[in-house]
């Protein structure tokens, strides 16, 4: 009797293949966003236009910045809802509540938001400043704060 033979891929094949398809898309990605240096006209732009990936680009911070405020307001109104299923009661106002020992951001940082914007707890809502751009206003209480990034 023969012993049947095992069908199947084996771990370094496919570990081949992905390292084939990380390879392509890596030359893919250079090529688009990187153009071709060996192109004699590559880089070569009028005087005074822009990249054309640039105009496309800019608006990527501001919507990244968009979208971390939110998320941070939404893990501290979380971690409010948290504490008050816990304790019966809001947090008081500051940070200690939540990143002290046993709170629910306990070991964390508390979302600051980096140079554009700033949270805060007042007690009784999330209060988000923007302190850079254009857009930078007092605190308003919740994710419409993060509406001028």
């Amino acid at each position: 009797m023969s012993e049947p033979r095992e069908a199947g891929v084996s771990v370094v094949s496919m570990f081949a293949g992905v390292v084939i398809v990380l390879v392509l898309g890596s030359i893919v990605l250079s090529q688009t966003i990187g153009g071709n240096p060996a192109h004699p006209s590559a880089g070569a732009r009028p005087t005074g236009t822009a990249a054309p990936a640039a105009s496309a680009l800019a608006s990527v911070p501001s919507a990244a910045t968009h979208a971390a405020c939110v998320a941070d307001v939404a893990a501290i109104e979380s971690a409010v809802a948290v504490f008050e299923s816990l304790h019966g009661a809001l947090p008081p106002a500051g940070t200690v509540w939540a990143t002290g020992p046993g709170g629910p951001l306990s070991g964390q940082r508390w979302p600051s938001g980096g140079p554009s914007f700033a949270l805060a707890w007042s007690g009784t809502a999330v209060a988000v400043r923007v302190t850079q751009g254009p857009h930078a206003h007092p605190a308003i209480d919740g994710a419409a704060g993060c509406t001028g990034l």
